[in-house]
């Protein structure tokens, strides 16, 4: 196998998709791939004209890989049980606050099988369903990573005038003020005004965008006009879009009250960094010419958000995942039987 060139061809591929649309998951992916195949091609090249001594550090550093993987899983499950009861001591009781304990207890137990299964019991059958679960905790890793990926690379090289900027709702306080990562939203959609104003000099417009809830007191988009306007923005450049109650609506919504004001317009919409790829693919999806900008999120909030919209993403692609889980499965048994 030539990593080589599967590694050139990932990173051209990516590259395009980069440069012509970034709103695609599947760039991540990509970029994995070119890393991993050039990485491989050049330990290959390296390794085969090393001397014995080199040879020697790169076997014990093999050893020394192999030896931590399980501790590191081991770190990784035991913070994400750690993460979640603090989270939930924080936020009060929430199912999916627990998702990363499961997600965690779940490795442990998968560790502590093959542990047992290497000390005492030596059962075949199971290490063959352990081999299974490996792999599919390997592919769902992998997928996770292309995820933090693309939460990286869909803010590399944006820069141009705008007409409008459109904030995705994000949900109220009790007392109808916006959340702590709203608030983060409004601050960087702010920031671009005022620096679109400086550099351009042209009017532009904030689209506040979402609808009021049945547990809150105002429209969200009512609480996020008052607090852009108590950071400096000026009411006539805020434009209230108050009927939508998911990303989907948003981009609609705000794209119907743009498009009577302009048809042509130039805009960018403004959500949480790990919200921006679901956000890009809703826009792709529905064929407008909208990408996302990442504000800042709470830092505690930051790992349970992450994980939450990487959930969002699987079950948006549920049946590419499930095929690729198939066919994972039917490979790994065809690997057995040979």
């Amino acid at each position: 196998m030539d990593w080589f060139y599967i590694g050139s061809l990932a990173l051209a591929s990516m590259l395009t998709l980069q440069l012509s649309d970034r709103r695609h998951w599947v760039i991540g992916h990509l970029g994995i791939v070119a890393v991993v195949g050039l990485l491989i091609a050049a330990y290959r090249a390296f390794s085969a004209q090393a001397d014995p001594l080199w040879q020697l550090l790169i076997v014990g550093l093999k050893i020394l890989a192999y030896g931590l993987l399980p501790l590191v899983t081991l770190i990784v499950a035991i913070s994400f049980v750690r993460y979640s009861y603090r989270l939930i001591r924080k936020e009060g009781w929430h199912f999916h606050y627990s998702l990363l304990a499961i997600v965690g207890i779940l490795l442990i137990g998968m560790l502590t099988l093959a542990a047992l299964n290497f000390s005492s019991w030596q059962d075949e059958r199971l290490w063959q369903l352990l081999g299974l679960a490996f792999l599919l905790t390997a592919f769902f890793v992998f997928s996770f990573l292309a995820y933090l990926v693309v939460c990286v690379t869909t803010r590399l090289g944006w820069r141009h005038q705008l007409d409008a900027i459109i904030v995705l709702g994000a949900g109220l306080m009790p007392d109808g003020r916006p959340t702590r990562s709203l608030s983060y939203r409004l601050k960087a959609a702010a920031k671009l005004y005022h620096r679109q104003r400086t550099k351009y000099h042209q009017r532009l417009v904030i689209v506040v965008s979402g609808g009021q809830g049945a547990d809150e007191v105002v429209a969200e988009s009512t609480a996020m006009r008052r607090y852009l306007m108590a950071i400096g923005v000026p009411r006539d450049a805020i434009l209230e879009e108050n009927q939508s109650t998911t990303t989907r609506e948003n981009l609609i919504f705000s794209h119907r009250l743009l498009v009577q004001r302009q048809p042509l317009y130039r805009a960018v919409f403004v959500t949480n960094g790990y919200h921006v790829l679901r956000a890009n693919i809703f826009a792709r999806q529905l064929h407008l010419n909208l990408t996302g900008i990442g504000a800042r999120t709470p830092f505690y909030y930051l790992p349970f958000a992450m994980f939450r919209e990487y959930l969002a993403l699987i079950v948006m692609y549920r049946w590419t995942n499930f095929i690729a889980v198939i066919v994972l499965t039917g490979l790994y048994g065809w690997l057995l039987v040979r």
